[in-house]
């Protein structure tokens, strides 16, 4: 398996947990993330694994920025970042690389996550 880097956008397994009425059950999915982190400390400190940022083709929710040239990256449908805390994704995880983000928007993606901390930490800021 090749390494993931910054920028990337991999299909990686991701645990959801379904509620049902009586048990609670974890299943894994398929689903594509943008790598903004690779485990050199870029936004977290090292590890060996890598932070990624969820994309859907859902865009119902509030915290969403669109994927203007989401074919190119090789997304199969109209897509979305979700910008929300990234997720932790462990090697076995990754299962396969199926493009990148260019520069200028990974920068935009950042930039808005960002944003969406800061504007957490001083909503908590006025909460106290």
């Amino acid at each position: 398996m090749s390494k993931a880097n910054i920028g990337d956008v991999w299909i990686v397994l991701n645990p959801k947990i379904k509620n049902n009425k009586n048990s609670i059950s974890v299943e894994l999915e398929k689903r594509p993330c943008l790598i903004i982190d690779d485990g050199h400390g870029f936004i977290i400190e090292k590890s060996n694994d890598y932070l990624g940022m969820k994309i859907t083709t859902k865009n119902n929710e509030i915290r969403k920025r669109e994927i203007k040239n989401w074919y190119e990256i090789g997304l199969k449908s109209k897509s979305y970042l979700r910008i929300e805390p990234p997720i932790k994704i462990e090697k076995e995880q990754l299962i396969k690389k199926i493009g990148m983000v260019d520069k200028y928007d990974l920068y935009m993606y950042l930039n808005e996550l960002s944003d969406y901390f800061s504007k957490d930490i001083l909503e908590k800021i006025k909460q106290n």
